[in-house]
């Protein structure tokens, strides 16, 4: 189970799971499309539109799960959103909302994953989404980094709470990865830190070990290793994947 990034869900589609996809209702044709994609390898999808911020909706995906393949094993949680904003120009309105996708969706996956696993009795693994910025705070992100900083101590809360259960709970850390949404975040950074035309892509490139951002490529195959049997004495960590910007 999982949102958003369709390559991971076509990576663990590939690795043998049989996925539910979820996104907002507004994207429903792209679900749709997704399914067919994945289908078309073989492997079983189905699309449960909804918004992640709710119970409803996150009870409702972990039933799905259950009612189409008889349990869930693997609950993926990375819905998520990010935008530019001085702290002292930031809303409690503002804050809320960033906290309730960042956040509030990830604890509902966690909390309603378990519940099923635990029943289940045969252990599970459920993954967050975090952020480089959940170790280390960036000005003019201060709410996005604090909702991913939430999610490691989360994480960390989870992994001891459910390990009697057989239950691993790991978050992954993206550092700058492709995608639109970084292109919107870069080009809102540039504008308020009065970069005029540097090409963020180029600045981000230059402070990583590997000199260039990442592509979604560069996650999946550490999140299929989060999901494997493999991974089992792994638990309670937020693991950097961000071609060495930041060293712990």
């Amino acid at each position: 189970m999982m949102n958003h990034s369709p390559r991971l869900r076509t990576r663990l589609a590939a690795d043998g799971c049989n996925v539910v996809v979820n996104d907002l209702p507004a994207s429903q044709a792209s679900l749709d499309a997704l399914v067919t994609e994945i289908m078309s390898t073989g492997r079983n999808a189905v699309s449960y539109p909804g918004d992640a911020t709710t119970e409803e909706t996150v009870n409702g995906l972990v039933q799905k799960c259950v009612s189409s393949y008889g349990s869930l094993d693997i609950m993926v949680c990375n819905a998520g959103n990010c935008w530019v904003k001085p702290m002292l120009d930031c809303t409690l309105e503002d804050m809320q909302s960033l906290f309730d996708t960042n956040f509030r969706s990830v604890w509902l996956g966690y909390q309603c994953a378990a519940r099923q696993m635990i029943k289940q009795g045969k252990g599970g693994r459920i993954i967050g989404a975090a952020s480089a910025a959940a170790k280390k705070g960036y000005p003019l992100m201060s709410v996005y980094s604090a909702s991913k900083f939430a999610i490691r101590g989360l994480t960390q809360a989870a992994a001891q709470e459910f390990g009697a259960y057989g239950i691993t709970v790991n978050a992954y850390c993206p550092g700058m990865i492709v995608t639109p949404l970084l292109e919107e975040l870069g080009k809102s950074l540039a504008g308020a830190a009065g970069l005029g035309d540097v090409d963020p892509a180029s600045v981000w490139a230059s402070l990583a070990a590997v000199k260039r951002i990442g592509d979604t490529k560069d996650l999946v195959g550490f999140v299929s290793y989060l999901a494997s049997e493999e991974s089992g004495f792994l638990t309670g960590q937020s693991v950097l994947v961000d071609g060495g910007t930041l060293f712990e």
